[in-house]
C-alpha cells in the first residue's frame, strides 16, 4: 500500500520586491554626417532612418547614442556594433527600435539607461559586460532575448516592467543576479530556465510576485517540500525533479514543461540530469492538468483516507558468482542517467521502460536485459568500454558486440554504440521499432572516409558529443577515416553477433573477412595477447565459411 510521506518540509520561500515604474529620459544629440564620422561612428543611411554598424571612437564617461543623423534618426544598432566599447553610462533613446545580435559585448559600462520606446532586447546583447552594475529597463520592454545578459557578474539586482511578456532561455545565465523586483504582477517571468545565476543558488522556492496566498512558483530546489496556499502555479521548467506535497492547496496548475525534463529544448541543446520523484496533488485536482510531465514524474492524488509513498526505481542486489549487478525494477520507467553502478556486467530484470541516456556506466563491459527489448538509444557517451549486450527480442534471447575503442578509435567506438538506437523495421503489415540499428553500421562500413557533414550517424555523433560538453563548438567537423583493421574488428563482431530476420544480410561481412584472410590473421595475431576472444571468433567464421 502506498502511504504518504512524513518528511515534506515547508520551503523557504523568496518573494521578489515591488517598484513603482518611472519612465526615463536621456539627452538627444544631433549630428551631421562629417561630425558623426570624426566621432568615430559608422552607420548606413537606409530610406528613411539610419542605421550605426559600428564605433570606434574615443572612450566616453557617459556615452549617448545620437538621436538624428543628418536630420533623420538613428533608429537601429547594427550587431556587435559597439563590441569592447569603453563608458561608464550607456544612454539608449527611445528612437531606437531594433537591436542587433551582442551589440554591446564585453563593453566596460556599469550603468545602461533605456528610454520607452524599445521593445526587445536581442540575443547576447549585454554577454560578458562583467563590470555592468545596473540596467534601467524601458518600460515598453516585453521580450529578453537568448543569453542577452549573460556573464554579467556585476549585476546583482534588476527591475522587470510590467509589460514583460516573454525571457528567453539563460537570458541571466552565469550573471551575480541575486534578487529582481516587478512592478505589479508581471505575468512575462514564467522561464526558470532564464534564470541560472546566483538568485537560483541561493534559494530553496522563487516565486514571481508577492502574493504568500497565489504562489506563482519560478524555482525549486532541494525538496521534497510541502506547500499550503490556496493557489499553486509552476512556471516553466521550474521543477528540477523535487518531490512535493500539494495536497493541501486548493488549485495546482502547471505551464507546459514545468518539470524539467532531460531532452535538451533550448537554442545551444543544454542537457539536463533528471530523477524520479513524485507530486502528491489534492483530491479534487484533475489529472488531465498532468500532461506537462514527464515520464519520471509520478502525480498521484491525495485522498485522507489513503497513504501513499514515494518509491525508489529499483533495487540492488549482486551475484557472489561473478560479481554481476542485479537491477530488479521497483517503478515502470528508467530516467536519464537513472542507472550508475560501479560494475562490469549488470543484469536488467523485470519490464520497464529505459529513457535515452539512462545507462551511465564508466567501467561497465556487459549488460543483460533478461524480459524485454529496449526500443531507445539507453547508453550515454560515458559507456566507453561496454563490449556485450544481450536482450529479449519475441521471445529469443539476442546478443550483439560493439568493439573495444581501444582496438577502432573513440568516435568510431562511439558511434557503433550509437547502433543501439530505434530505427523502423518491417514486421508483419507494418513496422516495429528496434533496439539494433544496422543501418548505421553498415552505412559507413562500406565508406573509407565519413564526417559530420556527409553522414547522418556521424552528424547524430557529432549533435551527442556536443550536448554531453565533449566538444564546445558546434562549427567543429567530427571526421574520421574507416581503416582496414577497424572494418575487420566491426566484421568480427558484427557476424558473432545474433542475426534477426528483418535485418539486411551480413555477406559483405564475411566478403571482407575472406578477402582479407591474411591481413586479418596476421592482425588478430598480434592482439591476441590481450583479446584473444577476436581471434576465437575470427577462426570460428573462417571456419564456418570454409576458409580455415
Amino acid at each position: 500500500m502506498i502511504q504518504k510521506p512524513e518528511i515534506f518540509v515547508t520551503p523557504q520561500i523568496y518573494f521578489p520586491k515591488l517598484f513603482t515604474a518611472v519612465s526615463k529620459t536621456v539627452p538627444h544629440i544631433e549630428m551631421t554626417a562629417k561630425e558623426a564620422v570624426a566621432a568615430g561612428y559608422s552607420f548606413r543611411k537606409k530610406r528613411r532612418s539610419i542605421k550605426i554598424t559600428n564605433y570606434h571612437g574615443k572612450p566616453h564617461k557617459n556615452h549617448i547614442i545620437p538621436y538624428l543623423i543628418d536630420g533623420m534618426p538613428v533608429d537601429e544598432l547594427g550587431r556587435e556594433a559597439f563590441r569592447n566599447c569603453t563608458c561608464c553610462i550607456m544612454h539608449i533613446h527611445g528612437n531606437i527600435r531594433r537591436l542587433g545580435e551582442a551589440v554591446f559585448k564585453g563593453s566596460t559600462m556599469y550603468k545602461v539607461i533605456f528610454e520607452d520606446g524599445l521593445t526587445s532586447l536581442s540575443d547576447y546583447l549585454f554577454s560578458e559586460c562583467r563590470m555592468l552594475e545596473q540596467a534601467e529597463l524601458p518600460l515598453t520592454l516585453k521580450h529578453i532575448g537568448y543569453r542577452s545578459f549573460i556573464f554579467c557578474k556585476g549585476l546583482k539586482y534588476i527591475e522587470f516592467p510590467k509589460s514583460i511578456c516573454e525571457i528567453e532561455n539563460q537570458a541571466f545565465y552565469a550573471s551575480g543576479l541575486e534578487d529582481f523586483a516587478v512592478e505589479c504582477l508581471t505575468p512575462g517571468i514564467n522561464n526558470a530556465d532564464a534564470f541560472e545565476a546566483p538568485l537560483m543558488s541561493n534559494n530553496q522556492v522563487i516565486c514571481t510576485y508577492p502574493d504568500s496566498s497565489n504562489l506563482t512558483v519560478l524555482h525549486v530546489r532541494g525538496g521534497p517540500f510541502k506547500f499550503k496556499a490556496d493557489s499553486v502555479t509552476f512556471c516553466r521548467w521550474s521543477l528540477h525533479s523535487d518531490s512535493m506535497d500539494l495536497s493541501e492547496c486548493k488549485t495546482v496548475r502547471f505551464y507546459r514543461n514545468a518539470v524539467r525534463a532531460e531532452k535538451p529544448r533550448d537554442k545551444e541543446h543544454m542537457s539536463y540530469g533528471v530523477s524520479p520523484c513524485t507530486i502528491i496533488l489534492p483530491e479534487h485536482n484533475d489529472c488531465e492538468q498532468h500532461c506537462a510531465f514527464p515520464k519520471h514524474v509520478t502525480g498521484v492524488n491525495y485522498f485522507p483516507q489513503k497513504d501513499r509513498l514515494y518509491k525508489k526505481p529499483y533495487e540492488i542486489g549482486y551475484d557472489s558468482k561473478d560479481d554481476t549487478c542485479i537491477i530488479t525494477p521497483v517503478a515502470d520507467f528508467f530516467p536519464h542517467h537513472t542507472i550508475q553502478e560501479d560494475c562490469e556486467k549488470i543484469v536488467v530484470k523485470g519490464r520497464v521502460h529505459i529513457d535515452r541516456n539512462a545507462v551511465n556506466c564508466r567501467n561497465l563491459k556487459e549488460i543483460t536485459f533478461e524480459d524485454f527489448c529496449p526500443e531507445d538509444r539507453i547508453f550515454s557517451l560515458h559507456c566507453r568500454n561496454l563490449r556485450k549486450v544481450s536482450f529479449d527480442c519475441h521471445g529469443r534471447k539476442v546478443t550483439r558486440f560493439i568493439p573495444n575503442m581501444e582496438l577502432t578509435s573513440w568516435d568510431i567506438n562511439k558511434m557503433l554504440l550509437m547502433t543501439f538506437t530505434p530505427c523502423a523495421a518491417p514486421c508483419g503489415n507494418g513496422f516495429r521499432r528496434t533496439f539494433y540499428n544496422r543501418e548505421i553500421i553498415d552505412s559507413f562500413f562500406q565508406s573509407e572516409f565519413v564526417s559530420s557533414d556527409d553522414n547522418q550517424w556521424v552528424k547524430l555523433l557529432h549533435d551527442s558529443l556536443y550536448q554531453a560538453g565533449w566538444i564546445h563548438n558546434l562549427s567543429y567537423q567530427l571526421s574520421f577515416r574507416v581503416t582496414s583493421k577497424i572494418k575487420a574488428v566491426i566484421a568480427v563482431d558484427v557476424l558473432r553477433s545474433d542475426r534477426l530476420d528483418h535485418e539486411p544480410p551480413d555477406d559483405m561481412y564475411a566478403d571482407f573477412l575472406r578477402t582479407h584472410r591474411s591481413f586479418c590473421r596476421q592482425y588478430f595475431t598480434k592482439i591476441s595477447g590481450r583479446y584473444p576472444e577476436y581471434l576465437a571468433a575470427f577462426e570460428q567464421i573462417m571456419q564456418c565459411s570454409g576458409n580455415a
